[in-house]
């Protein structure tokens, strides 16, 4: 059987479930990389650019070890979705990595997209596109497609039941007086190695961590009432910290997100202002690279978590 790559990072993230369902109905065999460590993190930095923001390093270092082990490598390429009449699109250096990856391994011949890019083409298209790169026809493909996007098929499955059986959304959370709110992207928080463990650490330190999961239709819903940037994933993001200060009775927010991350930049100042801000919730930013250290994470979450659920006593 045909063995098709997944990287365990970035997009795949939020897709994952999907995607593994669309091509497994096609006959091939999935096979998702290894979980985030030091040789990956290490091959990651060793072929890319300085600049480049960790998760996008550690994308690359997972491409160069599961090319030991499939036969292709599917890489996404997300760049732009349609809501409410107007384009929303995702991180400009996440768009340019397929390119980015064929530089730097130029002799390899494993790689293959899916192109998201409603200004072109629908979902259906696009994936029956990607399918045919494989030899797949298009009845086929459509019928997969079809398939692999009904709503049975949650898409919230990705974050416990593909990557970190832990269940975060604790059902108890809101008559918990010691919850701090986490906001990041879920390649952020919920890889171990990058975010150093980062929620089993909350824990440890006696808090409930608490990461608000969000519908489409929630997004949707945020579109129509304020005016933001144009980012769909960093959208997203902003829902999240808003369903946490209208649903939960947060003591703080941490915001969580990679250094050189030019988008988060952006995104975290409009959370911070029309969220925390306005609600009088502390808030913590949090960035993470290749240097970050646990016991300098241990002691900033110590200080933060100390002053804001001392405030949230006295409410």
């Amino acid at each position: 059987m045909v063995k098709i790559g997944f990287v365990r990072g970035l997009y795949t993230y939020y897709h994952f479930s999907r995607w593994r369902f669309f091509f497994e109905q096609l006959g091939f065999d999935v096979v998702l990389s290894d979980k985030t460590d030091k040789d990956i993190v290490a091959r990651g930095v060793a072929i890319a650019p300085a600049e480049l923001c960790l998760p996008v390093k550690v994308f690359l270092g997972q491409i160069d070890r599961l090319l030991e082990r499939v036969d292709f490598v599917f890489l996404p390429r997300m760049v732009c979705r349609s809501l409410e009449q107007d384009w929303f699109f995702g991180c400009p250096k996440a768009i340019a990595l397929p390119d980015l990856v064929s530089a730097i391994f130029p002799k390899v011949d494993k790689f293959f997209e899916l192109i998201i890019d409603h200004r072109v083409q629908s979902d259906e298209m696009a994936f029956v596109d990607t399918a045919r790169q494989l030899g797949v026809s298009s009845r086929s493909a459509r019928r997969a497609f079809k398939l692999a996007t009904n709503d049975k098929i949650p898409a919230s499955e990705n974050l416990s039941s593909s990557f970190v059986p832990v269940d975060i959304f604790n059902k108890h959370a809101r008559e918990c007086d010691r919850l701090i709110g986490v906001i990041g992207h879920p390649y952020l928080i919920y890889d171990e190695h990058i975010s150093l463990n980062m929620l089993k650490m909350l824990s440890e330190l006696g808090v409930v961590p608490l990461v608000p999961v969000v519908k489409e239709n929630e997004v949707v819903d945020e579109v129509r009432r304020s005016q933001l940037p144009n980012w769909f994933y960093e959208l997203e993001l902003f829902v999240r910290a808003r369903k946490l200060l209208r649903e939960y009775q947060a003591a703080g927010i941490l915001l969580v997100s990679s250094f050189a991350c030019g988008t988060a930049s952006v995104m975290n100042e409009l959370v911070r202002r029309r969220v925390a801000v306005k609600s009088g919730l502390p808030i913590l930013t949090l960035l993470f690279d290749e240097h970050s250290s646990e016991t300098g994470l241990r002691t900033r979450l110590e200080s933060f978590i100390d002053l804001a659920c001392a405030r949230a006593s006295g409410r």
